[in-house]
């Protein structure tokens, strides 16, 4: 009707909504077209390995044809992993890219609702906004190119978390499921532990009953990986190349050694845990989540004995915690900014020195080579977790144009 007011800014304000969604949509249909990046080779191992195994050979002598790699998990992990042996692998690809696509949008909505608020940014939006940035960085990337497991395992530990939050008495199943999968996300049992020593326990007891389950299913195979193939380092790869961004790698380069020298490696490995776990347990009992979560992954990637770059998932939630201290200090947007710039460029992936050579090309090319390690230690000492004494919820910022009361 002539008489009523039309609001012009509505389609505009529409259109501002739509865009981050459609942004985001688009950056999750790119994943599937990183899937061919590096053409699923973890995935043809995990494939290959489950099937032959299946097929009645043993399960760690599996090597993919025309590579050094085979099956490096627990059994149990190759037990979760039988759908492979009877889907068509290029069903397989599909399926794990759609699940990295849900775990993706998932998690990166369950730090949004941590942080967003605080700048009074609806956290949907926030969401959208946000997935395009995640699916740039390389451990994210690399995770579905390479159609590894690293994102599912981080959902049971979100998962766990959330549960941890709400008093569930599920939390610690998850944790215990993942450390049964591959044993680096044991090191979130320390987090529950200073949580909840129940969950802690729950954890312990899920790894335990898994490995147990597997080790009934398939003796043989069991005894092979707990008595040889755990401890054969060689199946994993060499540990000085740039891919492998934890201390041993950092090490290795750093000393130019062919393997890496494992009394200053273990003394690194016990200074490092003890920091970032003391921080991380402080983060828990502080009721700071997102930093213990952040500070525990991070740690645990350092200190692990071989950590590629597709593991580093655990600097989202780094880069989260950055984003919400930035609201009070601006340094720390600064600092979210240069590590989003630095996983999404895979610098170390452009450095390449031949073994034994990694400090003759001067400093500059012996930091690039080891950039992301070198980040996640400076994370680990000085990521802004909460203190016990500050509030959980924290000022939050109104938005613009928002009327305050008086």
């Amino acid at each position: 009707m002539l008489g009523e007011a039309v609001d012009l800014r509505a389609p505009r304000t529409l259109a501002r909504r739509r865009l981050p969604v459609g942004l985001a949509m688009v950056s999750l249909l790119g994943l599937v077209l990183l899937a061919g990046n590096h053409e699923a080779f973890d995935l043809k191992v995990y494939a290959g390995a489950v099937r032959s195994w299946v097929g009645g050979q043993p399960l760690y002598d599996y090597v993919l044809p025309g590579t050094t790699y085979g099956f490096t998990y627990p059994p149990f992990a190759a037990l979760a992993m039988l759908p492979i042996a009877v889907l068509p692998f290029r069903l397989a690809i599909a399926v794990n890219v759609v699940a990295d696509a849900a775990i993706i949008t998932a998690t990166t909505w369950w730090l949004a609702a941590r942080v967003a608020p605080r700048w009074g940014l609806a956290t949907g939006w926030a969401t959208a906004c946000a997935v395009p940035v995640v699916c740039l960085l390389e451990p994210v990337r690399d995770t579905v190119g390479y159609g590894q497991v690293n994102l599912a395992l981080v959902a049971l530990i979100v998962l766990d978390v959330e549960a941890l939050r709400r008093g569930s008495r599920w939390a610690g199943v998850g944790t215990g499921l993942a450390a049964a999968v591959k044993l680096t996300p044991a090191v979130f049992i320390v987090m529950l532990l200073a949580r909840r020593p129940r969950a802690a326990l729950q954890a312990a007891g899920c790894a335990a009953l898994a490995t147990t389950a597997a080790f009934v299913v398939a003796p043989g195979t069991s005894r092979a990986y707990w008595t040889g193939a755990l401890l054969d380092t060689s199946r994993v790869g060499r540990s000085d190349v740039p891919a492998n961004q934890a201390l041993s790698g950092f090490l290795t380069r750093l000393t130019d050694a062919t393997t890496t020298p494992r009394l200053l490696w273990l003394a690194a490995v016990l200074l490092v845990g003890a920091i970032g776990l003391t921080r991380a347990v402080r983060a828990v009992r502080a009721g700071d989540d997102l930093a213990a979560l952040a500070l525990t992954g991070l740690t645990g990637s350092l200190v692990s004995p071989i950590t590629w770059t597709h593991h580093l998932w655990w600097v989202v939630p780094a880069i989260a915690v950055l984003l919400r201290a930035g609201l009070d200090r601006r340094r720390w947007l600064v600092a979210a900014g240069a590590v989003t710039v630095l996983f999404a460029s895979s610098l170390p992936d452009h450095v390449v020195t031949p073994i034994g050579q990694h400090t003759a090309h001067g400093p500059l090319v012996l930091i690039a080579e080891s950039s992301y390690a070198l980040a996640c230690l400076l994370l680990v000492l000085f990521l802004p977790a909460r203190a016990a004494s500050e509030p959980l919820s924290g000022q939050v910022r109104p938005r613009a144009g928002a009327v305050r009361s008086t």
